[in-house]
């Protein structure tokens, strides 16, 4: 049997529009496909997570608030997570998390979130 590996990152935090439905939705997928789907959790504060063990990467949805909770977190995780996308893992994006992996976000106060700068784009809050 295939197996899927996923990491969930920031479950907790990024999760505005009930992300965690969508890793319902994956794991009832693979089910039916017959692979098995392995989900781990990457939180704030988690350290040594090895990114490259993982077939997928999923950041949910946030507020500009959680954004900017998780901004310094996510920075430490930099190199890690490019290193993995480069080597093949997916990256799944919702939301906030979209906004994270781009160049930088403006959020609705007008404050500059530094993004992962994975993608050559940026976001502004209309």
């Amino acid at each position: 049997m295939n197996t899927i590996r996923i990491l969930h990152m920031y479950s907790n935090i990024l999760d505005l529009y009930g992300d965690s439905g969508n890793i319902e939705v994956l794991r009832y997928r693979c089910k039916m496909r017959n692979i098995d789907c392995v989900v781990e959790y990457h939180s704030l504060g988690t350290e040594n997570t090895d990114f490259s063990k993982y077939d997928l990467i999923y950041l949910g949805g946030g507020a500009d608030f959680e954004q900017q909770l998780l901004g310094d977190d996510l920075q430490k995780c930099k190199e890690s997570i490019m290193s993995a996308y480069k080597n093949g893992a997916f990256l799944l994006l919702i939301c906030g998390g979209y906004q994270l992996m781009g160049q930088y976000y403006i959020d609705s106060n007008k404050e500059k979130i530094p993004g992962l700068g994975l993608f050559d784009y940026y976001t502004v809050a209309t």
